[in-house]
């Protein structure tokens, strides 16, 4: 389930209050038939799932590197990036020394607002691609011309790849997940999503994809079939997606990247406060 494979998963008090939610919410109650999870949740299924978002935020919060906060500073993009800025506005980040600014490795901490950060950037590259923006783009390392000669996948990837990097711990595998959504509809759709939207719906879409690495892990409990964790899975989603639907975002299209990427690391924050305040 989720995006963990073999991730023995976190373990502690808070991730287990979040998997006793989880397992709280019956399976019974989900569907009459198949996996599909029902629309309009009955008001105790909307109890169960404030409590597991509950959880979820505690934890995430208190996981995190920077404690739920992003530094009064902001990060500089040099701490964001895979791949240091090139010089020039060349070559995409493909030369010189990479240097990995996610999570790598058993003991580092959980990244939940840099990672919302790094996602917003690769996010905004796509925008302004999608615009024809050379200088927003080169604020990344990237280059428009070089761009604009690759195919559309061919562009998607070198953006990931510029930004993210290979996903080695499975929070970065779930970063990139989420940022891929969000890129391929800036890049691949007719119509894509207004800036606000589409920074709104990649927090949506990190923290959710954060959830699954956890629940789906080692320490989860591991006795619902396919279909009960398919279910299960769509019903919180859904109410993520409603519980965060009006959190406030800031106009973003004149945003430089750092600029762009600094509210996403705020509104993250702000996203796992809301969560935290259960409704009655």
């Amino acid at each position: 389930m989720g995006t963990s494979g073999s991730y023995g998963g976190s373990g502690n008090a808070d991730w287990k209050q979040t998997h006793d939610a989880f397992d709280a919410l019956p399976v019974a109650a989900l569907s009459g038939t198949g996996p599909q999870a029902p629309s309009d949740p009955t008001d105790v299924q909307q109890q169960l799932l404030d409590n597991i978002l509950d959880a979820l935020s505690t934890a995430l919060q208190n996981d995190d590197a920077d404690r739920g906060s992003p530094p009064a500073a902001g990060y500089p993009l040099s701490a964001l990036l895979t791949s240091p800025r090139a010089s020039g506005g060349g070559g995409g980040g493909a030369g010189g020394t990479h240097t990995p600014n996610g999570r790598a490795g058993a003991g580092s901490r959980r990244q939940v607002i840099k990672g919302s950060a790094r996602g917003a950037a690769a996010l905004a590259g796509a925008y302004a691609l999608r615009n024809g923006d050379a200088a927003r783009l080169q604020e990344l390392g990237l280059n428009l011309t070089e761009l604009r000669n690759l195919r559309p996948l061919a562009q998607i990837s070198r953006i990931l790849q510029t930004v993210l990097g290979d996903a080695g711990h499975p929070d970065e595998a779930a970063l990139r997940k989420a940022a891929t959504r969000y890129v391929k509809a800036v890049l691949l759709d007719p119509e894509p999503p207004a800036q606000q939207y589409g920074l709104r719906g990649l927090v949506t879409e990190w923290i959710y994809e954060l959830a699954l690495v956890e629940l789906g892990s080692q320490k989860a409990q591991g006795n619902l079939t396919a279909q009960e964790a398919i279910a299960k899975q769509r019903l919180v989603r859904s109410w993520l997606e409603r519980r965060l639907k009006h959190i406030g975002i800031p106009d973003t299209r004149h945003m430089t990247v750092r600029e762009f990427s600094a509210t996403a690391a705020e509104v993250t924050g702000e996203a796992l406060r809301m969560l935290r305040a259960r409704r009655s």
